[in-house]
């Protein structure tokens, strides 16, 4: 099992899709380019879904160590474990 400390995952915006990888740019400028997940190819949604994330510009988590996206969000844990 691969150890991920809290510095690994960070927010980024995709840049760029290919045919098998979705490249990423973090808030510290770095490339970050990734696999698109093997479920990809029978998900008929997810690449208009990553299209759409383009589009808007938003920031989504990926593990810039393991270079992969995350199946969560920032908010997998409960609400209750959250302070506002």
């Amino acid at each position: 099992m691969t150890n991920t400390s809290a510095t690994d995952i960070v927010p980024a915006q995709i840049i760029g899709l290919g045919t098998n990888s979705i490249t990423l740019r973090t808030e510290n400028n770095e490339i970050v380019k990734v696999k698109q997940p093997a479920t990809a190819k029978k998900d008929k949604v997810f690449m208009q879904t990553m299209k759409d994330i383009l589009k808007s510009g938003l920031w989504i988590p990926v593990n810039k160590k393991l270079n992969q996206l995350l199946h969560y969000d920032w908010f997998d844990a409960p609400i209750e474990s959250y302070s506002f």
